[in-house]
This record gives structure tokens, C-alpha cells and sequence, in this order.
């Protein structure tokens, strides 16, 4: 029998190997798994990378550097059901987003074109210069400008998320023009995240809130940021679903500070992982959601989306 030991996570983890290739135990984060096949390990661990130079581990989870689990492929609402079992657990946060394109980043609207992020003042002003006419209730807040900028889809440092994996596999998939590319739901572990930003509760699942953790997230406003040359990483944060639209959505937010690296790129990058829609499973996607009748209107509670509701029963 051959014995591979791993340098990861830590040095007395170990692989057990018989003479006809056949894994029969082996120990990472700890689980143990038994009679699994070289080809899912044995094989990259004692062969192709060499002793002590794992690429994965059995269960799915990525070596140092990379993220918290390999790719996945996702087909189905139920395939996306069995990663959510496999790769979530109950009454652990995680978060998700959509993406039409599986080769988009992690990144904010305003740092996706690098000559923007000198605007994002003049930005705000001008925004706020013509919203009055159109509010019942102006913000008073620099905090409420900015949900309310990233409410309509003006570029602000805020990324959208949803506590809703169908919410984000909706957006992967409902674009048509983007229908002939992959896409891709993104897992967020906002504690995980946050700890990379040295933001830490006593309470393990809280996450900073707008209006009661002021003090922690003031140095995120952007009048703050321009005046201050520390760098911070992005943070996990709640904001009041103030909309019938973020309602719905069950919607969170990460922020940037001045650090605009893409989110899955930060630390140790355990706090993010993947789940990728081939291109051809989009349709299929679309009519197992449509058969839930989740739909715009699901998302977009308004009159415009009941009138396009509407017109699909025309012939």
C-alpha cells in the first residue's frame, strides 16, 4: 500500500492507495471518504502534480489560493438543488448572484471602466441634482443616495446580491443576448468575506447593517474614501429593502473601498465558489423556471412587468 501525505491543509493529513489504484481512505477537512477512485484524486495527487501537491480534494474543495470549491456545472433547477445541499449548509449565509457570462468578474458597475472612478462624485451629484423632482421622500443620507443610484442602475462602488439562489439563476439565464454564452451563478460567504476585511461579530452570522453599524461602514462612503488614503477590502453588508423590487429580490450588497480587485480574487479566496450554466441548459433553465412561474414579475413587481406578463398570451 502506498501512503501520499499532503502538505494541505496541514501535514498529517494522508492518502491511502492500494496496488490496483484504488483510494481507501483519505482525510481532508475533516471527512473520510472510502473507495474513491484514483481519477477523482489519487491519480492528479500522486501522479500528475506530484507528492504533496494535491490540485483538489475529494470533496470538491480547492487547494490554497483558489476558490473555496472547484467549478460545478449546473443544468437544471434541480442540479443547482444538489449543489445547494453538497455545498450549503442550513443556517450558514450564503449569498448568490447571476451573471449572462461566466467570464464576468466580481466587480462593481463604477470600477468596471477604470477612467470612471474618478466621476463617482460628480456622479452623485448630478444624480442627486435631478432625482428630487421625481421622490415623494429625498434621502438624507449619502448611504440612501447610493442605494438609491444603485436602485436605478446608475455605477456605484455597491455589487447586488440575494439571499435567493433562484433569484441569481434567473439572471443568469433570462438575457437572450447572451444566450449563446455560458453563464454562471457566483456563492458568496459574506462572514468569510468580511473576516477578510477584519470585520468580525461576536455573533458569527451578523453582518454589518447601514443605520445601526455607522461606524464600521462609514469609511466605505465615497466622500470618506476620496478623503482617506488607507486601503480597505470589499465588505458584506445589509441595506434596508426600503423597495417592493429589493423585497422581492431578497436583496444584500457587498462594497468596494478603494481596493477594487474583483471579490473572488481577495485573501485566501475561500469565500467564494461557482456554479456554471453551459450555454445549451439556458432554454431548458428558463422553461423549468417558467414552469414555477417565476418570472419578471416575480422580481420586478411593478405595472410594466404585469403588461409584459400580460402579452404572453398573445398568439
Amino acid at each position: 500500500m502506498l501512503v501520499l501525505r499532503s502538505r494541505y491543509p496541514r501535514p498529517t493529513q494522508i492518502v491511502f492507495v492500494d496496488t490496483n489504484k484504488t483510494i481507501l481512505q483519505v482525510q481532508f477537512v475533516n471527512c473520510w471518504f472510502s473507495s474513491l477512485r484514483t481519477d477523482r484524486c489519487g491519480v492528479v495527487f500522486g501522479i500528475r502534480y506530484g507528492v504533496g501537491e494535491c490540485s483538489r480534494h475529494v470533496c470538491g474543495r480547492q487547494r490554497s489560493g483558489t476558490m473555496r470549491y472547484v467549478d460545478r456545472s449546473i443544468r437544471s433547477v434541480g442540479e443547482m438543488l444538489q449543489a445547494l445541499k453538497s455545498q450549503t449548509k442550513p443556517k450558514k449565509l450564503t449569498w448568490f448572484r447571476g451573471h449572462s457570462r461566466k467570464d464576468w468578474r466580481l466587480v462593481p458597475s463604477l470600477a468596471r471602466d477604470a477612467r470612471h472612478l474618478g466621476a463617482e462624485s460628480a456622479l452623485l451629484k448630478r444624480f442627486m441634482q435631478n432625482a428630487v423632482p421625481h421622490l415623494d421622500i429625498a434621502p438624507r443620507e449619502e448611504w440612501e443616495w447610493m442605494f438609491l443610484m444603485q436602485h436605478h442602475r446608475a455605477p456605484t462602488r455597491l455589487l447586488d446580491w440575494s439571499e435567493s439562489a433562484l433569484t441569481a439563476l434567473y439572471f443568469a439565464v433570462s438575457d437572450d443576448k447572451y444566450k449563446r454564452a455560458a453563464g454562471a451563478v457566483w456563492c458568496l460567504d459574506p462572514i468569510a468575506l468580511n473576516k477578510e476585511a477584519r470585520i468580525d461579530f461576536k455573533f458569527s452570522p451578523e453582518v454589518p447593517a447601514f443605520g445601526t453599524d455607522n461606524t464600521t461602514l462609514s469609511s466605505y462612503l465615497p466622500s470618506r474614501v476620496e478623503a482617506n488614503p488607507s486601503t480597505l477590502n470589499p465588505v458584506a453588508i445589509m441595506g434596508p429593502r426600503n423597495t417592493t423590487r429589493m423585497a422581492a429580490q431578497l436583496g444584500t450588497f457587498t462594497v468596494n473601498h478603494r481596493l477594487h480587485t474583483p471579490i473572488e480574487k481577495i485573501g485566501v479566496r475561500l469565500h467564494c465558489w461557482r456554479w456554471l450554466i453551459p450555454a445549451a441548459a439556458k432554454p431548458n433553465i428558463r422553461a423549468e423556471l417558467a414552469l414555477l412561474s417565476y418570472s419578471a414579475l416575480t422580481l420586478f413587481p411593478d405595472l410594466d412587468r404585469v403588461a409584459d406578463l400580460s402579452k404572453e398570451l398573445l398568439p
